[in-house]
């Protein structure tokens, strides 16, 4: 399975992701408790529930409501939310159509009947492509760092690899080996050395291109890959991380049952 490497949600921590997989997922099934009792609707031509007619439609279930008070940020602000959106109003459009057909006594046409459910379809795609990406982050995210994980890195360095012979373009690698990490840990505690890990790749991600990707190889080593760069580009993009890693203070506290001070 290929790793989504164009994730649209921000940099998120690993709470964050767990959010959004809970949020997404009680959305989904949300609409699926609803999508139940509409088609039970349509089989025993039972009355159809008034919000079901109003024009407004998408707007009155439960996922509508959650959709429309959404609060999250990492969810609202995704590109895809958008897209979410108009397929659950176009989905409630055909929808409210076999409903009035219901409330009428009307046969439904098998065209009517089919475009709702390749609408349904389409919607809860849209939404399950951002649990999918929600979710990848989790399984494929170092929860220590925040970078991606050493078997992200071989699915996503072999994917690399086919890149770069189908379109003969360029690509460096990198390998950040922090020294004396094992001094760091013998001496402040491991929670220090967790602190140090974290704070390393979180400088790493934030100074490298929106594409370039960061991923915990090791301990206390990492493997940063630079996709369409010269030898001599990656050269002084290492270097400059390198330089300004080494300038960089994290203070902690000396003390050896592991804790640590920012």
């Amino acid at each position: 399975m290929a790793i989504n490497t164009d994730s649209t949600f921000p940099a998120l921590n690993t709470t964050e992701a767990e959010e959004i997989v809970t949020e997404l997922g009680r959305a989904l099934d949300s609409h699926a408790e609803w999508t139940e009792k509409f088609r039970t609707m349509l089989v025993c031509r039972s009355k159809p529930k008034p919000t079901d007619l109003r024009d407004d439609s998408h707007k009155r279930t439960v996922f509508g409501k959650w959709y429309i008070a959404q609060a999250n940020p990492n969810i609202r602000d995704h590109p895809g939310f958008a897209a979410v959106g108009e397929n659950s109003e176009r989905m409630h459009t055909l929808a409210r159509e076999l409903a009035g057909c219901v409330r009428d006594g009307t046969d439904i046409k098998p065209t009517q009947y089919k475009a709702f459910v390749k609408s349904d379809e389409k919607f809860r795609k849209s939404l399950r492509k951002l649990l999918s990406e929600a979710w990848d982050f989790l399984r494929y995210t170092d929860p220590l760092t925040g970078v991606m994980t050493r078997t992200a890195m071989q699915k996503r360095l072999d994917e690399e690899q086919e890149r770069v012979r189908r379109v003969a373009q360029l690509c460096c690698i990198g390998i950040m080996d922090l020294d004396h990490f094992k001094k760091v840990n013998d001496t402040y505690g491991h929670q220090a050395g967790d602190k140090v890990l974290e704070t390393i790749a979180s400088y790493v991600k934030q100074h490298l291109r929106r594409y370039d990707q960061v991923f915990r190889y090791g301990g206390e080593e990492f493997l940063i890959l630079l996709p369409n760069t010269t030898t001599a580009n990656a050269k002084r993009v290492l270097d400059r991380i390198r330089r300004n890693i080494k300038r960089q203070g994290i203070k902690v506290s000396k003390k050896r049952d592991g804790e640590s001070n920012a």
